[in-house]
């Protein structure tokens, strides 16, 4: 039988959920770096990202509460339902992570993703703030924007487009200063590595049929990544 998807975000969420992307990837941390310096403060990368995060966090919970609420509802009327995207989505991305990691090694001699070198440079400066940061105000934050507001509006319409659009926006969210400030050839190569996390995040949220789905995998996938930096260092 076919899934009908259901998106209980209302237009106006929507619209400032899209709207709040490029806010929360430029100019809130740029206005906080420029307002530390004014201050005559020097704030580390970690504490940059733990306010970033913990003002995006603030704001997504004011102005998508509806949603998420509704969500949660949505959570438990099909939670087997749920569970079972978790569950099969957490598989289903550590083989396409590896796929990927293996493209990548016959195309790259060293694969050393900027970002994900800071996280970890992050993460052993401040391990606490950064799980906080990545198993709890990221999956949020990052799953309202982007599976909720970003994919859940373009898949009413078309449902290609919403897997293929939130998957190029999500993964050059995560690699904008590097593409910028820094940019290689090989760089955007590195946006590879985020396509396989996104489409599984989008498929949670729209099989699972509640944003709450897809904030449990994205939190499970982000412990498991912060635990193993912790076993490495």
């Amino acid at each position: 039988m076919k899934r009908t998807f259901k998106l209980p975000m209302t237009v106006p969420e929507r619209v400032t959920g899209i709207a709040y992307i490029p806010i929360h990837s430029f100019a809130i941390p740029l206005g906080l770096q420029i307002a530390f310096t004014v201050a005559g403060f020097e704030l580390k990368a970690v504490n940059l990202t733990l306010a970033a995060y913990s003002i995006s966090f603030l704001f997504i919970l004011i102005t998508s509460f509806k949603f998420l609420k509704n969500s949660f509802s949505d959570l438990f009327d099909n939670f087997i339902s749920a569970m079972q995207s978790v569950a099969l989505g957490i598989v289903v991305y550590f083989i396409a992570n590896m796929a990927v990691a293996v493209v990548l090694s016959q195309i790259m001699d060293s694969i050393v993703n900027p970002n994900s070198q800071e996280i970890i440079n992050e993460a052993r400066l401040n391990p606490d703030a950064m799980l906080v940061v990545s198993v709890l105000f990221a999956p949020i934050v990052e799953e309202t924007m982007f599976r909720g507001a970003l994919f859940g509006s373009i898949r009413k319409r078309a449902r290609a487009a919403a897997y293929a659009v939130s998957a190029i926006v999500f993964a050059l969210y995560h690699l904008w200063p590097y593409l910028i400030y820094d940019f290689h050839a090989t760089s955007l190569l590195y946006t590879l590595q985020y396509i396989p996390a996104s489409l599984v995040l989008a498929w949670c949220f729209e099989r699972g049929g509640s944003i709450w789905a897809s904030i449990a995998l994205h939190a499970l996938i982000n412990l498991i990544a912060s635990v193993s930096i912790k076993w490495t260092f």
